[in-house]
């Protein structure tokens, strides 16, 4: 999976988790980007959780909503920020889910990435096949064309049980 911006990803309070538990992520780069977050189920379902696509909608798009910046720790949600009040909360179904963190060198809020196939999700496997297919998306540009930015990511694995 390529990360050449060292990108950390950490769930909080820890991998493993009850129905209920409020859950929070602590991001750190140590590059520049734009920082999406999509969380995967354990059955393969993906949400993109950071930026809040129902908060973007709202609000507008703007470029600089989901910029961070090597040297300061992101933590989500931030109630403090209306792009990032939310509240992620584990639920079922049990099983083994991941979330991954992906950062664009170019501005993007928004991705669109189809769910993992069915089966047991685990593994370097899912997450080098999400990250191969989010690594061949390009963004629009201003001319009509397409660019293809530099991603960064990393993943991690919980469960709910």
């Amino acid at each position: 999976m390529a990360n050449p911006a060292e990108l950390a990803l950490e769930i909080l309070p820890g991998a493993s988790l009850a129905p209920g538990v409020k859950v929070s992520f602590r991001i750190t780069t140590k590059k520049a980007g734009y920082l999406i977050l999509v969380d995967v189920d354990p059955t393969g379902k993906l949400s993109q959780i950071y930026p809040n696509p129902m908060a973007l909608a709202r609000k507008g798009e703007h470029d600089g909503v989901n910029l961070i910046r090597p040297g300061a720790p992101v933590q989500l949600p931030n109630l403090n920020d209306r792009y990032a009040r939310f509240e992620f909360i584990a639920a079922p179904p049990s099983g083994t889910a991941m979330v991954m963190a992906l950062l664009s060198d170019r501005p993007v809020q928004r991705i669109d990435l189809p769910d993992l196939p069915s089966g047991p999700l685990g593994g370097a496997a899912a997450a080098e096949r999400l990250s191969k297919v989010a690594s061949e998306l390009r963004i629009p540009d201003a001319k009509g064309g397409f660019i293809a930015p530099r991603w960064s990511f990393d993943a991690k694995f919980y469960a709910v049980q």
